[in-house]
């Protein structure tokens, strides 16, 4: 099991990781950090938008349920 040692730099509050662990994390890589209550953390690594690229339309699902009428109290009046 990896241990490390939170430290303060400055404001932010540091955990070094070895490199030469096996562990799977890049050096210069960005991630989200994600804390629990419980004190555990998660860096999740940040991908790009799969969405920046993409024609207008491409993800387009047509509206199965536009002619069904409603069966029951499934309706919410406005």
């Amino acid at each position: 099991m990896l241990k490390t040692k939170t430290r303060k730099q400055g404001r932010s509050i540091v955990v070094t990781l070895p490199s030469d662990k096996g562990t799977k994390i890049d050096p210069d890589k960005e991630y989200l950090v994600s804390s629990d209550p419980d004190g555990t953390v998660i860096l999740v690594p940040k991908i790009d938008d799969p969405f920046a690229n993409v024609e207008e339309g491409a993800f387009y699902e047509p509206d199965v349920w536009e002619d069904m009428k409603p069966a029951g109290h499934e309706v919410i009046d406005d």
